[in-house]
């Protein structure tokens, strides 16, 4: 039994990293080269869908550089991003440095206010974060494309910092800690107004085609996923190469020989491919990532995170391609019962939040998709978890009690409930920290216990 954590701020958005092929040289089979390409081109399919999103919630108008605010809190209605966070406020936007670069405005926030701003390219690698979870200073930051050695650079100039991405198009999505339900519209309305991006005047020359929906959706079909898969990725790899240089010579030889021309931008089947079966092929090697020391740190009692790799590495691209698919996973038709050991020594918040095998978060009754140091949850005696005068680093431990909706809860398990999907479905859940202390990375800290129990059970202190 795995189970995840995430530290701080990575959004779990979209899936994988540029592939670096294990090819040995450019001669190599259609049929493998395709394999390949197809795991090298999974990440953009979620990119797709994600800029349609923004698109739709911003008046079906396609907006790059710009912000798209959320103004309600993340639901079971909502399908913007995977593994959505329901304790924030999302503003998200589509980063499009074909022209040039972006300015970024960020705004000193009131004390006590947690927010993180990523930034990802197209493969969605999480290329840097501002905010309060690095100490930024407030003011204005340069989003500028490099092709290698991307992330955070020192103030320059008149810029806090250099955001370098390693694609012409990324994304964004900043995310803004919300306190409680009354807390929003304080947020909206006062809070998410003060960031922004800003394009700078464009180059003479373009890097790139705009980011449009056209360059995305345009003459596409959709109903064949393999050649649909292979067609969006010759569109768009030649502008958003490998972010290792020395990749670049093999990845523009399995694209060659898979029937990608990067000049052209257009993708012909070489004679002999089976698509479908290379596409199976792909799915099942991304499937087939285990959790084994080289893939996963081990954390205790189960729990493990994604260390962070360099880029453009193929297990990173393969792990990460596997992310987005519910890596996670049970059967609601167990109940089980987590054991915290004490309050999470956190800098910020934390959060348990439950997904459905689809990655989105659980239809039911009482509108609660996750637990966190905001709520109301009790110990065994029934005193308040948070705001009822234990200390911050208590030691005490409490339980959160994970069953199907299908079932009524008990009493004693009310505040401590965090519903499982109905008819015993497919479901995964994740730890994140914001603002984590070391004991949290460093394996001092003890991770939560998790074990399966009897449908409502008794509290373990009165087993």
């Amino acid at each position: 039994m795995h189970f995840s954590v995430s530290f701080i701020s990575a959004l779990l958005l979209v899936s994988s990293s540029s592939l670096a092929t294990s090819v040995a040289n450019s001669r190599i089979s259609a049929q493998n080269a395709t394999v390949e390409a197809l795991v090298y081109a999974f990440p953009l399919q979620p990119y797709v869908t994600f800029a349609n999103s923004v698109a739709n919630q911003s008046g079906g108008q396609w907006t790059t550089n710009a912000l798209v605010h959320e103004t309600t809190l993340a639901n079971a209605s909502f399908r913007t991003i995977i593994l959505p966070n329901v304790d924030t406020l999302y503003s998200a936007a589509l980063l499009d440095l074909s022209a040039g670069d972006v300015v970024v405005s960020m705004p000193a926030v009131e004390e006590g206010r947690f927010f993180v701003w990523p930034f990802y390219d197209l493969y969605g690698n999480n290329v840097c974060n501002i905010g309060t979870v690095t100490n930024s200073t407030p003011g204005k930051y340069l989003i500028q494309y490099r092709a290698s050695n991307p992330g955070c650079a020192p103030a320059q100039g008149e810029y806090e910092g250099i955001i370098s991405l390693p694609t012409v198009y990324g994304a964004t999505l900043l995310r803004i800690e919300v306190s409680n339900a009354s807390d929003v519209a304080h947020v909206v309305s006062a809070i998410q107004p003060q960031f922004s991006l800003a394009a700078r005047p464009p180059a003479a020359v373009p890097r790139a085609p705009r980011l449009t929906a056209a360059l995305l959706n345009g003459n596409f079909s959709t109903a064949d996923p393999p050649r649909y898969l292979m067609e969006l990725l010759a569109r768009v790899a030649a502008y958003n190469p490998p972010e290792d240089a020395s990749d670049v010579p093999r990845i523009s030889a399995v694209f060659a020989a898979a029937g990608i021309s990067l000049a052209k931008h257009t993708y012909t089947p070489p004679a002999g491919v089976d698509l479908m079966s290379a596409y199976t092929a792909a799915t099942r090697a991304v499937a087939a990532v285990s959790s084994t020391p080289a893939d996963f740190v081990a954390l205790g009692g189960g729990w493990e995170t994604t260390p962070p790799l360099p880029l453009g590495r193929l297990p990173h691209a393969l792990r990460r391609a596997r992310q987005h698919r519910a890596e996670c996973s049970f059967f609601a038709n167990e109940t089980y019962v987590v054991e915290f050991f004490g309050k999470p020594p956190v800098g910020g918040f934390w959060s348990l939040t439950m997904y459905g095998g689809d990655g989105f978060l659980v239809p039911n009754a009482i509108d609660r998709y996750s637990v966190n140091d905001r709520g109301n949850m009790t110990y065994p005696d029934g005193t308040l978890v948070y705001g009822g005068g234990s200390p911050s680093d208590s030691d005490e431990p409490f339980y959160v009690l994970l069953q199907s909706t299908d079932h009524a809860v008990s009493a004693e398990w009310e505040s401590n409930w965090l519903p499982t999907p109905a008819n015993s479905g497919e479901f995964h859940f994740v730890l994140r920290w914001y603002g984590p202390t070391e004991s949290l990375t460093n394996g001092t800290y003890k991770y939560p216990n998790i074990t399966a129990v009897a449908v409502n059970p008794p509290l373990p202190s009165s087993a």
